[in-house]
């Protein structure tokens, strides 16, 4: 997101003798990207790309606080202003004039403040203001409103004023939308509300405000207003986000809440509203100031080792130079003789910072990253034994052609009836959060249902089909879902003997041989149910299992299931050498008696 701040302004809350140029190129070493320093009469316009991390600098003073930091690294002097409000946040001491406040879900609005203004002037803003609104994007309207677009480049809190006269019955609910209501907002467009959009609704159920968004058009300040409330807030900025992409519309107030605003500013946005109110539009408080916060957030801490800033660091930084850094940008430290530190994170960085990486970043960003050598940190060299997946696959793809099979290639999705049709459970697969269609909405689990469906549909006898591809297995909530090459082969119009003999070809074609053919045992698993029960077999070599053929139960329609990681694995390619007998060699035939059930295997 870009923003356009005016040098003037910033050197309001910046004391520093740096030149604009100066400030560019050290915030953009630093900090945010200044796209472009721009001479604008006896003043300079910087456009700043912010990043979507760092809400704290969407706003004037939130970029001085940065570069107060910033610019003592490069010898330049800085420091920032405080936020003096000439008077606190006070109000009158009998409450005049009426609001009720009620708020249904208190994680749809961690802070609610408000106040009403009386005897309103509505004119138009100092020439200051309107200046600073244009140059940086706003169109300024009148004293009122420009007073909440102002406050929102300076601080970096949105706030919203109605008129006060608008609000039928005094009375404010602020709760989720339901299906089927609208709003018509400022710009004079009919919305019709995604459920759970944040809503504000009058005493008589009208809605007067999209929050975080834009004003409802039935509770809008114009020239005839005389009663203003001022509303300033903060929204979970999740909801703002899921509302404005379902409404494809984006107000620059929407852009700060949906990355999060600091609830501890809103007191300190509020107290500089009333002064200019005060002071812009003539106007008296005319209510006690409103204040809902009930859960504050506690004090984040973070614990930080000094050896682990070294180490992603690549060089020995010293404790005392890692507190300079980090104090100056707020944090609170408690420290002890040995390496750890707890580091206590301001206000404003609540939503960005979470874990030692998080500060280890902002000491390298301060520190300077140009400062840190560019040469490649000492690694030893550890040979590894990688196996070239595409140079087997070919191998086995050409191997499978030269003995009459066709690959299929069919879509990793399947429909629940393919699942049920082979006996797969559809709730035990990986269902698709937005499927293109309701025929592919889970992932395949295993390639046997795709091949089953592409031989329903081909009336040739001897059909000879294989498909190399993943499948997806579900593991458990907590576990990312296990993903398998495989490759599986199905046969038709031939014998059990001779599909065994093209999968025992193709073992052997790779290296693998003395395997193990033992009987399939799992009767619950879904070759269990849809192989004959005196034809499936599964395939052992070195103790693990490369996967199982058999027969369907119904049809003489065979199909072979391998783990082709397993099998790559497992392949040798050094073949011995073996001389040519010099003897001619003598074959003798042996008859055993052995009883009707033994497996050939056995």
């Amino acid at each position: 997101m870009n923003i356009f701040i005016l040098d003037s302004w910033l050197r309001e809350h910046l004391q520093t003798k740096a030149t604009p140029k100066q400030i560019g190129e050290y915030l953009s070493l630093c900090s945010q990207s200044v796209e472009k320093v721009t001479k604008i009469e006896d003043d300079w316009l910087y456009e700043i790309e912010i990043t979507t991390n760092r809400p704290d600098c969407l706003s004037v003073y939130g970029l001085a606080r940065e570069l107060a930091v910033i610019l003592p690294r490069f010898g330049l002097p800085a420091k920032l202003k405080s936020l003096e409000i000439s008077q606190p946040v006070k109000t009158p001491d009998k409450k005049n004039l009426p609001l009720e406040v009620k708020i249904k879900d208190a994680s749809l609005c961690p802070r609610f403040t408000a106040v009403i203004f009386d005897k309103v002037v509505i004119k138009p803003s100092p020439k200051i203001i309107q200046e600073r609104l244009e140059k940086s994007g706003i169109r300024a309207l009148n004293n009122v409103v420009d007073i909440s677009n102002y406050l929102m480049l300076e601080l970096g809190q949105p706030m919203h004023t109605f008129d006060y006269d608008k609000i039928k019955g005094a009375k404010m609910i602020l709760r989720e939308s339901a299906g089927g209501e609208k709003i018509t907002t400022l710009d004079d467009q009919i919305r019709p509300l995604p459920d759970g959009t944040i809503i504000i609704e009058d005493g008589e159920g009208r809605i007067i405000d999209l929050c975080g968004i834009m004003g409802g058009k039935n509770s809008e300040v114009d020239e005839k207003t005389k009663k203003v409330l001022l509303f300033v807030q903060t929204y979970d900025p999740v909801r703002i986000r899921q509302a404005c992409q379902k409404l494809a519309f984006r107000t620059e107030a929407a852009s700060r809440f949906e990355k999060g605003v600091d609830p501890e500013g809103v007191l300190i946005a509020m107290g500089k509203a009333m002064e200019m109110f005060e002071k812009n539009c003539e106007a008296e408080i005319a209510s006690q100031l409103i204040d809902i916060y009930p859960n504050p957030p506690q004090e984040k801490k973070v614990k930080l080792d000094i050896n682990l800033v070294n180490k992603i660091m690549g060089i020995e930084i010293s404790k005392k130079e890692i507190v300079n850094i980090l104090e100056s940008l707020g944090f609170v430290l408690e420290t002890n003789q040995s390496s750890l530190m707890t580091v206590t994170v301001p206000h404003w960085r609540y939503d960005d910072i979470s874990i030692p990486e998080d500060l280890i970043e902002e000491i390298a960003r301060i520190y300077g990253y140009h400062r840190l050598p560019t040469n490649l940190p000492p690694m030893a060299v550890v040979s590894q034994n990688k196996i070239d997946f595409p140079k087997w696959e070919a191998k086995i793809k050409t191997a499978l052609k030269f003995w009459g099979f066709t690959e299929t290639v069919n879509y990793s999705m399947v429909s629940e009836s393919i699942l049920k049709n082979v006996e797969i459970k559809p709730e035990e697969c990986l269902r698709i959060a937005n499927p293109l269609s309701d025929e592919w909405v889970f992932l395949r689990p295993s390639l046997v249902p795709s091949l089953l469906q592409v031989a329903s549909l081909n009336k040739k006898e001897n059909l000879k089909i294989f498909e190399l591809a993943n499948v997806y297995l579900f593991q458990s909530e907590n576990q990312l879902p296990e993903e398998n090459l495989m490759l599986t082969g199905l046969v038709s119009g031939e014998s059990f003997a001779k599909v065994k003999g093209v999968v025992e070809s193709l073992l052997e074609e790779l290296g693998i041989k003395e395997i193990e053919i033992k009987p399939y045992q799992l009767q619950k698993t879904f070759y269990g149910k849809i192989f004959h029960p005196s034809r499936r077999a599964e395939i052992i070599f070195k103790n693990n299992s490369l996967g199982i053929f058999g027969q369907l139960k119904k049809e003489k329609v065979f199909v072979f299931d391998l783990d082709f990681t397993q099998i790559v694995k497992d392949t040798n390619e050094i073949k011995k050498y073996q001389a040519i007998p010099k003897y001619p060699p003598i074959i003798e035939d042996l008859s055993f008696v052995i009883p009707e059930k033994t497996y050939v295997g056995e």
